[in-house]
């Protein structure tokens, strides 16, 4: 707008000053007699007077046209911010009849960062810094753990006669007619069992516990007066003719030495009891001992199971018995006699002792796992 405006300005100035040269009259003049001034020169000053109007008014038009188009660029397009106000430096009046020198502007000093405003209300305190958390001691380090103690392990048996060994452990000294085989068909521990088998009206298929499997009974194992231990076996009913009164079945004896009939024994009977109602299928005692023949539990065919047997030996009537099958007691007496009083000792015998004349045709059981221990863990395997 500056740059614009100027070039009219000046030449306004200079038509006015133009005119006031030839209007104005000259300084002698005003001293003087006024003359006549020539016509010519009147004449001459008349006809500029319009020139000179028609010239100021056409710089004031183009002035005032090229302010209000500076003002519309202006107010089209945003300007720049406007810069701040120069701060006023303070200047030193002078009197007016002397000279004053000219005093140096000396640069304002660089003010410091305002002060915090104070509250609102000074009269209230500040609220109180938050206190500390609380220290909480760090937990003391887990003490190392106490390693429990292993486990004892279960006392092993004193003879372990489970065939895995053919038969040894065992002597076929009162065999019997039929010596025992072996097989892995059925077995209840291990690998291998025993197969006690009867046909016809054969009566006996038995072996001795204690020994190498020979014939020789160097290995027998005898019970005393007052000895106590735990002996397990467990047998299988493949096929079976049963026994009754008066045609004995055994599948275990404590027998005693010489002849002559045990004082303990279990058989397999079929016989619902002398009554009709207290007998049964399955385990019967058999023997002094045990008051003679009675039902004890049923023993299913086909399937295993598991006698135990814990005993103490007397000849005086100072023994006693425990008999477990498949876990549950089924039998206990005490202040008994173990072995025959006319006897020495007693011996453990398994397999089948029958009456064959009497319950002839094919009878068939397996034995596996016999151990005798001084504990029943040690027997349980």
């Amino acid at each position: 707008m500056r740059l614009v405006a100027l070039p009219l300005l000046i030449l306004a100035l200079l038509l006015v000053s133009a005119a006031f040269v030839f209007a104005r009259p000259a300084a002698t003049d005003v001293l003087a007699p006024r003359a006549e001034v020539p016509p010519g020169r009147i004449a001459l000053d008349r006809s500029l007077r319009p020139a000179v109007g028609k010239g100021l008014a056409i710089v004031a038009r183009r002035a005032a046209r090229a302010k209000e188009l500076n003002r519309r660029r202006a107010a089209s397009r945003p300007g720049p911010e406007p810069p701040p106000p120069a701060q006023q430096l303070p200047v030193a009046v002078m009197p007016p009849a002397q000279a004053a020198p000219a005093s140096p502007v000396t640069p304002s000093p660089v003010s410091p960062p305002p002060a915090p405003s104070p509250p609102l209300n000074p009269a209230e305190p500040p609220p109180p810094a938050p206190p500390p958390p609380p220290l909480v001691p760090e937990p003391p380090p887990p003490a190392p753990a106490t390693p429990l103690p292993s486990p004892e392990p279960a006392p092993e048996p004193l003879l372990d006669a489970g065939f895995e060994s053919g038969l040894d452990g065992w002597n076929t000294a009162g065999v019997g007619e039929v010596l025992p085989s072996l097989s892995d068909d059925i077995v209840r521990d291990g690998r291998l069992a025993a197969v006690v088998r009867l046909t016809g009206d054969l009566d006996r298929s038995e072996l001795i516990l204690g020994g190498t499997g020979g014939r020789s009974t160097a290995g027998t194992v005898r019970f005393y007066e007052g000895d106590e231990y735990w002996y397990a076996f467990s047998f299988y009913i493949h096929s079976m003719v049963y026994g009754r009164p008066g045609a004995h079945n055994t599948i275990m004896q404590f027998k005693s030495d010489g002849e002559g009939s045990p004082s303990f024994g279990l058989q397999l009977w079929d016989y619902e009891g002398d009554d009709g109602v207290s007998g049964g299928r399955g385990l019967w005692s058999h023997g002094a001992a045990m008051g003679g023949d009675r039902f004890l539990a049923p023993a299913a065919e086909g399937s295993w199971h598991d006698v135990i047997v814990h005993f103490k030996a007397s000849r005086v009537g100072a023994g006693s018995y425990e008999v477990y099958l498949d876990g549950r007691l089924v039998d206990a007496r005490d202040g008994v006699s173990m072995i025959r009083p006319d006897r020495t000792y007693a011996y453990i015998k398994d397999g089948l002792y029958r009456n064959g004349s009497e319950i002839p045709g094919t009878s068939e059981i397996r034995l596996d796992a016999a151990r005798l221990g001084t504990t029943k863990e040690s027997v349980l395997g």
